[in-house]
């Protein structure tokens, strides 16, 4: 019996906005698919009783900043990928196909491409986020869901992990081991990404979807690291707050 497709990877047609707003393009994309899709759990994120599906199973929707056929990458969004672990059905892969333009709220839409669907090891020729490799690098802003514990004196609380209980460090290997990686035998800060010719903080990310969004990360700040694993692992790579539109993501540094 054939896999159900995982993956759908798209190719903006026109330039698109800069990786920065990554979490608000995605956020639109997933309203559409909910649209064509019916309200398909695999792109809601909710079952038919309006509860949450467990284990990040459903959609995620990473965008990505490429060199263009002659061109250096300028850190505007060049592809897109949708990325369900649960698999996509006819109806889901439906919607996919149908999915051409991706309004914002002044009307402004680029086009999309589909460039095909797939599993993440047929892709890591084409995208370094479904690469398979030991080490990774942040791509967008890694956002922790917990807070640093402290003593009432202030020290702060360390475990075995020899990192504060709740640090961004802490809270990177705990989701890491949550989602079935090995734990990494380096993880490292990096300050920044690099778009175009530019090094760009992770504060200059938008961070949440909305003012209104009800669950925000802990502290809202954005981390990035350089992680290496003991043997190489197949992308995504991608954990933390903001994970399902494209937060948190990770590609490859070097096989």
């Amino acid at each position: 019996m054939a896999l159900k497709p995982t993956v759908a990877r798209y190719a903006l047609a026109g330039p698109g906005p800069q990786l920065t707003q990554t979490i608000l393009l995605a956020d639109r994309v997933h309203r559409a698919l909910v649209e064509l899709s019916d309200g398909s759990a695999v792109f809601t994120g909710c079952d038919s009783s309006k509860r949450p599906l467990q284990g990040h199973m459903h959609a995620h929707i990473f965008c990505e900043s490429n060199p263009r056929e002659g061109q250096l990458a300028g850190g505007e969004i060049t592809n897109i990928s949708i990325y369900a672990p649960m698999g996509f059905d006819s109806g889901e892969e439906e919607a996919l196909q149908k999915l051409k333009e991706i309004y914002d709220d002044q009307g402004a839409s680029p086009g999309l491409v589909l460039l095909g669907l797939g599993q993440p090891a047929e892709l890591g020729s084409t995208s370094p986020l479904f690469s398979r490799s030991r080490s990774w690098i942040s791509h967008t802003p890694f956002l922790p869901t917990r807070h640093p514990k402290a003593t009432r004196a202030g020290v702060p609380k360390v475990d075995s992990t020899g990192f504060q209980i709740g640090s961004p460090e802490h809270e990177l290997l705990r989701l890491l081991g949550l989602a079935g990686f090995p734990e990494p035998d380096m993880i490292e800060r990096v300050g920044h990404t690099r778009l175009g010719e530019r090094d760009v903080p992770w504060d200059a990310f938008v961070r949440r979807r909305g003012a209104n969004e009800r669950r925000p990360a802990a502290n809202g700040e954005g981390y990035g690291f350089r992680i290496v694993f003991p043997e190489a692992v197949q992308g995504p790579v991608v954990v933390g707050y903001g994970g399902h539109f494209g937060m948190g993501g990770f590609v490859e540094l070097w096989r």
